[in-house]
């Protein structure tokens, strides 16, 4: 039924387990002697009443005749008072007996909690820290074998799920085992015919919990999969919502979510109805067999002459026929939630069981040579990406891949794979600079990738051989002592070695503190500052108030994209390694920057190895030697000089470079604006100002809800549900009839018993009283199914709409107040914490209204048995029901808040970590993170602690108060048989009643320790639907674009913390203002470009014309030409017009406008669902035009499955170049009347460089059949050679 593994996956939970189970028995074995004890207790009454019992040896006192008259059975009710002798020592020792039973039962309560608690958060932590450790093991290319939002929630909600399975469902399935034999021995000395038809009943219940079992695994894996595969669709969403709202797709992605949705509900359902079966059965059988026990122990005492049975044994019987079938419902009521564990448990460990064969470090080598005079010698090396997925992925997915060299794509659907890399051998020399040169796809990073251990399984020869040693063989055959193989070398030993900074280097959500000493964990403050320094990048840090301690966001979304690629750098110098790769290291950053690196780089090799790939030819002149890769291959090596004299590969493509830095107009021709931007140092950036989105590094992003009352928060989730009342009313009406029915089955037992002895209530016979314990028995089963079909019915369509609304706040909010947020944790707020409201609504309103409505029918009947146990009944359903509930609540109020938090703030550090696994593996920093995700999940335990330790007491106290009052109704049941020795027969019953009456009311004493959760979930859902976004996008304006201008525009990052609404006030914005009385004309047509250094805010003005913020003053306005245009079908005049922004109509706005941002976001689909994304009706023909202006249809074709290749997770099968060419094509296809790009162009190799700018060009210069002139382009770029093709060149200072 599970993996015996989970038993071994950390110390003690066997033996927790068996803990927990001998603490259930304890709890049922001081039920069982509370039951004998009130049975003793009521004896005297029984006694009284029993009709089949012995006569006592005792005699009446004739006063008149004189003598004495032998008492007969009629006797002995009335003159029930002189045969009851409550002598204090016999009260005592009832009072001490109740008090030890009490006792007992409190602490194995409280014990059994802890226990099961104890036992799944030690799961929990093993399952959590192994699942990261295995991302580590498989490194970069992890995402090819699972994704990324599956480890996430695998690593969040999969491991959570665990917890119900450890905690309740594997103890109480062996307790299943254990009570029904425990009560078989306590009733058989009583009634052997009773206890053989009780213990024959209960293992059809196993039956049907096996039944179950085998039918339901299959749906249940589907079921886990629609959820996963939802979380993961949602990640995708979410990730790439900018790029969605750029191009005016969100909706789509919004009806496919919800559609998602649907089909998650529908499968929820037929897991419902599963489970729901399965329950309705165990019910029959239950209460049926609780009846048929019931019965046999009637229709045996109605015999009594021969069986010996007294109304004392049957009324033992009728008051633990129960227990004998309640640990076996509730081992079925744990059922479905122990198979969601389950089922996550076997993703998880298929996750664990990924093969890992391959992977640097598999031999090891305890004494490796030094390498750092050593020379890297590539001998015949050839290197084909995997097909199978189990290797697939190693490629470098944070660099120009070069998987894609001939289309194979790393983990593309090839049927064969092909070489990336084929007879490819060359040298570097220690302590010198080598350049990698080559156009995107040549196979430069697949060599980086080998060099730096990320690649495995590699032909021919990469070793380090010191200059001492013989030349080395085509075939390796040099000194063995002074040559080190790579694959033989350990893989501490090769990331101690070597060092290599990408283009996407990743950025933790930490302090730039904490980013650095990643690298070097010792280093001093000193030794930080000056690889800032070397690196460029320390003045801005200085700047910062925090300094060093400035919070970078999730995804450095505060930092601009040269100051992320310096930070990175700095941190690779910081690593001081034998041997650094820098692939694309200068990609990111203007022209200054760019020569700064270049020569701290340059000083750099002269005490360290060091390799440069680059696209930028001009970076290649002063390396001491050039490696040149084209298809695969190396096709020549040498100094510049020696290159440009054979008038080779190396001439063509530094001859291209020399092209495109000639293409266009001479600039020196070309007028040069001066635009002075105000960026003062107070943390502005290009994206936004550190700590704009109130992030502290710990908590979650998201913004906690405003402290509403719980009774408002309430009132708005039944708003919500208001539109299906009509179910909850049904559920209601089911529900009560069922609890209705289980507890009047035990109350008819009764009834049925005392008509047999002589003394019927209200007249009711023997054939009627056994015909109600069967409806009862029936109808609790057929209600059962009914009330929790509605209730998941209503749950789960509210669920629904909770995704809904939640993806539609999403789509408000983005992209501007989404910038820096943690993406774990909004997973969890669309997944778990909506998963969450089910216990509201499906377990929660109305079990409040069952607990009311049949609490008040009970006191009804009561009064018509014995108003005192009407009284006694409403005191005690007051306690249970209200009063322990409201201390329960008090007691847990802010824990939940603090659960979900805590729980947000890990799904963010996973997926932060996961995100930056590369990073992680290379600085030798996996224990750490692992350690920190061990620490975070302890913290979140001692958390979790206080709720199980507070929900274990109360547990213990509702079980505690019921025997309580059921002792003080049988004490009551004494006392008014003393005035009264007739009403004995209606106390009996009643007291049955009383003991049996609490279903209801103990389900509400324990909806604090789920609601706390509940509610903050709902707390989180409602502030993200109330956050008030970046911009009101209600404008309903159209225009026939004709320019747009800013307008003495001042914008600050800090001015909009508040949202849009300080945009229109003019506040000023604290001091850090990125923009001040800032003016720019944006033409109608032709190419405005617009040049900078890195952390200016070029893109912020790009933000602003594309209207992700609003300004804090002054105006961003659409130039309207007067063609007619028509808003909501009504023709406007043809007049000319400024429009401002924020009055146009945003799905107008971005169909007239299109941007291309730095980091080209490609979802996780096929190209041509990538390129649809910006126009989901364009035909093969156009999708081919598209690819053929970005220069990237040779490299589509030359994909296996061509335009339908899958690009993989974040689009890692495909190189940085090949990304962004795909963007650029997304680009192109939108038919749009202004087009923004940002860095177009910093990721290409010279050749596509020059081809992307005249198809740019091309596209604005164009006309179409109509004649229109082409679209307006406004591109930013720290290349000089880029601006070579604009009209009007704007310098940004």
């Amino acid at each position: 039924m599970f993996d015996k593994r989970l038993l071994r996956l950390a110390p003690g939970i066997g033996r927790l387990v068996a803990g927990k189970v001998l603490m259930l028995w304890l709890t049922l074995l001081s039920n069982i002697a509370f039951a004998v004890t009130l049975v003793s207790m009521l004896g005297d009454l029984l006694n009284a009443v029993d009709g089949k019992g012995p006569i006592p040896l005792s005699c009446r006192v004739d006063h008149v005749n004189g003598g004495c008259v032998a008492f007969d059975r009629s006797d002995l009710l009335p003159e029930l008072p002189q045969f009851m002798t409550w002598t204090p020592a016999r009260i005592g020792a009832y009072a001490v007996a109740f008090a030890v039973i009490l006792l007992v039962r409190y602490l194995a309560t409280k014990g059994a909690n802890h226990l099961g608690f104890l036992a799944s958060e030690r799961v929990k932590l093993a399952l959590r820290t192994r699942l990261y450790r295995k991302m580590l093991t498989l490194g970069p290319d992890y995402s090819s074998k699972v994704r990324t939002a599956d480890v996430v929630q695998l690593a969040g909600e999969g491991v959570e799920q665990v917890q119900t399975f450890f905690e309740l469902f594997l103890p109480q399935l062996f307790y299943s085992v254990l009570a029904p034999i425990t009560l078989f021995v306590v009733v058989l000395p009583i009634s052997v015919p009773a206890a053989v038809t009780l213990l024959v009943c209960a293992p059809l219940i196993v039956l049907i919990v096996g039944a179950v079992a085998m039918s339901a695994a299959r749906v249940f894996k589907k079921y886990w999969g629609k959820y996963t595969d939802l979380g993961s669709e949602f990640l995708d969403d979410l990730q790439g919502l900018e790029t969605l709202k750029i191009f005016d797709a969100d909706q789509r992605a919004h009806d496919r979510m919800n559609r998602r949705a649907e089909e998650f509900r529908v499968m929820t359902m037929k897991v419902l109805q599963i489970q729901l079966r399965s329950l309705t059965a165990m019910d029959l059988v239950a209460y049926g067999g609780t009846a048929a026990g019931i019965i046999v122990a009637v229709t045996q005492y109605l015999h009594a002459d021969t069986s010996m049975l007294s109304l004392a044994g049957c009324m033992l019987i009728v008051l633990l026929s129960a227990d004998f079938f309640i640990p076996l419902r509730q081992l079925g009521s744990y059922f479905h939630v122990a198979m969601n564990g389950m089922t996550s448990t076997k993703k998880i460990f298929a996750v664990l069981d990924i093969p890992e064969s391959g992977r640097i470090g598999d031999v090891e080598q305890a004494h490796a040579p030094s390498i750092d005079d050593a020379e890297i010698v590539f001998s015949h090396v050839g290197y084909r990406y995997s097909q199978t997925g189990n290797d697939s992925a190693g490629k470098d997915a944070t660099a120009d891949t070069e998987g894609n060299v001939d289309g194979t794509g790393d983990g593309s659907k090839a049927d064969s794979p092909r070489d990336a890399l084929h007879d490819v051998s060359f040298t570097v020399l220690p302590h010198t600079l080598t350049a990698v040169v080559g156009v995107s796809g040549s196979g430069k990073s697949t060599a980086a990738g080998i060099l730096a251990g990320r690649l495995t399984g590699y032909e021919g020869s990469v070793s380090f051989r010191h200059a001492a040693s013989a030349p080395v063989e085509p075939h390796g055959t040099a000194d063995s002592i002074a040559t080190v193989e790579l694959r033989d070398c350990a893989r501490d030993f090769l990331l101690g070695e070597v060092t290599i900074v990408s283009a996407s280097s990743h950025l933790f959500h930490a302090t730039i503190r904490e980013n650095l000493l990643m690298a070097r964990p010792d280093a001093a403050d000193a030794e930080l500052w000056d690889a800032l320094d070397r690196a460029h990048i320390a003045d801005w840090v200085r700047e910062q108030p925090q300094g060093l301690d400035l919070m970078i966001e999730e995804g450095a979304a505060n930092l601009s994209g040269g100051q992320k690629q310096r930070l990175a750098l700095a941190r690779g110098l910081l690593h001081d390694s034998a041997v650094y790769v820098f692939d694309e290291a200068t990609s990111n950053v203007d022209a200054e920057s760019e020569s700064l690196i270049l020569q701290a780089i340059h000083a750099l090799a002269e005490t360290k190895t060091v390799l440069m790939i680059t696209h930028r030819m001009a970076n290649a002149v002063e390396a001491d030697r050039v490696v040149v890769f084209d298809h695969g291959t190396v096709v020549e090596t040498g100094a510049h000089d020696e290159l440009m004299a054979i008038d080779g590969r190396y001439a063509e493509l530094f001859r291209t470079q020399n092209a495109v830095e000639s293409f266009g107009d001479d600039l020196g021709s070309r007028t040069v604006e001066i635009l002075p931007l105000r960026s003062d140092a107070s943390g502005t950036t290009d994206g936004t100002t550190d700590g704009a989105n109130g992030t502290d590094g710990t908590e979650p992003a998201t913004p906690e809800a405003p402290s509403s009352s719980t009774f408002a928060l309430i009132r708005r989730l039944l708003g919500v549900a208001r539109p299906l009342t009509r179910f909850m009313v049904c559920a209601t009406v089911f529900g009560t009839i069922g609890h209705l029915a289980a507890t009047f089955l035990p109350v008819f037992g009764m009834f049925a018993l005392l008509a047999v002895a002589g003394h019927p209530v209200w007249g009711m016979g023997l054939p009627a009283a056994v015909a109600g314990i069967v409806i009862c028995a029936v109808l609790r089963g057929i209600m059962r199914y009914t009330e929790q079909y509605m209730n998941h019915n209503v749950a789960f369509r509210l669920l629904a709409l909770f995704r809904d609304r939640a993806f539609a706040a999403l789509r408000r909010l983005a992209p501007a107040k989404l910038t820096g947020r943690g993406k774990g944790d909004l997973i969890a707020l669309i997944t778990t914490d909506v998963e969450l409201l089910e216990i509201f609504f499906a377990h929660t309103i109305s079990p409040v209204s069952i607990a009311v409505i049949t609490s008040l029918t009970f006191a009804v009947v009561l009064a018509a048995l014995n108003p005192w146990m009407a009284l006694v009944l409403l005191g005690a359903h007051l306690v249970v029901g209200v009063l322990v509930p409201k201390l329960f609540a008090g007691s847990v109020s802010g824990i939940g808040p603090d659960i979900r938090r805590r729980s947000a703030a890990l799904d963010d550090y996973v997926l932060d970590g996961m995100r930056g696994i590369d990073e992680t593996i290379r600085f030798a920093r996996g224990s750490r993170r692992v350690e920190e995700i061990a620490r975070r999940t302890r913290e979140l335990t001692s958390v979790r602690s206080k709720l199980s330790d507070v929900n274990g007491r109360f547990a213990g106290i509702g079980g505690l108060l019921v025997q309580l009052f059921t002792m003080l109704a049988a004490t009551v049941a004494i006392l008014c048989a003393v005035p009264e020795p007739m009403s004995v027969p209606e106390s009996l019953a009643s007291v049955v009643l009383i003991a049996s009456s609490f279903g209801p009311t103990l389900a509400l004493s324990a909806l604090p320790a789920n609601l706390t959760q509940t509610f903050a979930a709902a707390r989180r859902l409602f502030a993200l639907m109330d956050e008030t976004p970046a911009v009101d996008e209600r404008g309903t304006k159209n225009a026939a674009y004709a320019g747009m201008s800013l307008d003495h525009v001042v914008f600050s990052y800090d001015g909009h913390r508040g949202g849009s609404g300080e945009g229109r006030d003019g506040r000023d914005g604290h001091a850090s203002r990125v923009l001040d009385d800032v003016s720019l004309k944006v033409p109608r047509t032709g190419v405005l470009g617009i040049q900078g250094p890195s952390g200016t805010g070029k893109s912020t003005l790009l933000k602003l014309l594309m209207r992700y913020w609003d300004p804090d003053s002054g105006r961003v306005v659409v130039e309207d030409s007067g063609r007619e245009t028509r808003v909501g079908g009504i023709a406007d005049s043809a007049v000319s017009q400024r429009i401002d922004l924020r009055d146009l109509d945003a799905h107008h706005r971005r169909r007239m406008q299109t941007m291309m941002s730095q980091e080209t976001y490609l979802f996780d689909g096929s190209i041509r669902e990538n390129l649809l994304v910006a126009d989901p009706q364009a035909d093969d023909d156009r999708l081919r035009a598209a690819l053929e202006r970005a220069s990237v249809a040779q490299f589509v074709d030359s994909l296996p499955q061509g335009i339908d290749t899958p690009v993989g997770e974040l689009g890692d099968r495909l190189s940085e170049g090949e990304r962004q060419r795909i963007g650029l094509a997304r680009v192109f296809l939108r038919d749009a009347d202004l087009v923004l790009f940002d860095e177009p162009t910093s990721r290409l190799d010279a050749l596509n460089e020059a081809i992307i700018l005249r198809s740019i060009a091309d596209l604005a210069g164009r006309r179409d059949p109509d004649g229109r002139q082409g679209p307006a382009v406004v591109m930013v770029s720290h290349r000089r050679s880029a601006m070579r093709i604009v009209d009007r060149l704007v310098e940004v200072r």
